[in-house]
C-alpha cells in the first residue's frame, strides 16, 4: 500500500494527524501539478512544510531526509510526466 492509498508515507514513520493530513494533501497537490513551473513551486512549499518540521523537531532527523526523499521522487515524477 502507498502513501497514495493512506498508507505510510515513509514506513515506520509516525507524527501527529494533522501533520501528516497536511504533508498527504500537498503530496497530492504536486503529484497534479499542471505545468513544470507549478510542479516546482509545490515541491518547494512542500519541502518548506518538512522544513519547519525539522527546525521544530518533530520529527527524527533521519526522516526529515526520508521526507524530502519522497517529494523529490514525487516532483520528479510528476516532470516527467509533464514533459512527455
Amino acid at each position: 500500500m502507498s502513501w497514495r492509498d493512506g498508507g505510510a508515507l515513509v514506513p515506520g514513520l509516525v507524527m501527529p494527524g494533522v501533520i501528516e493530513v497536511e504533508l498527504r494533501k500537498e503530496l497530492a497537490r504536486l503529484e497534479k501539478a499542471d505545468t513544470p513551473v507549478n510542479c516546482m513551486i509545490l515541491q518547494a512549499g512542500t519541502e518548506a512544510l518538512v522544513k519547519a518540521l525539522e527546525l521544530l523537531k518533530a520529527i527524527p532527523a533521519a526522516d526529515v531526509e526520508r521526507l524530502y526523499v519522497l517529494i523529490d521522487n514525487v516532483a520528479t515524477a510528476r516532470m516527467v510526466e509533464l514533459e512527455q
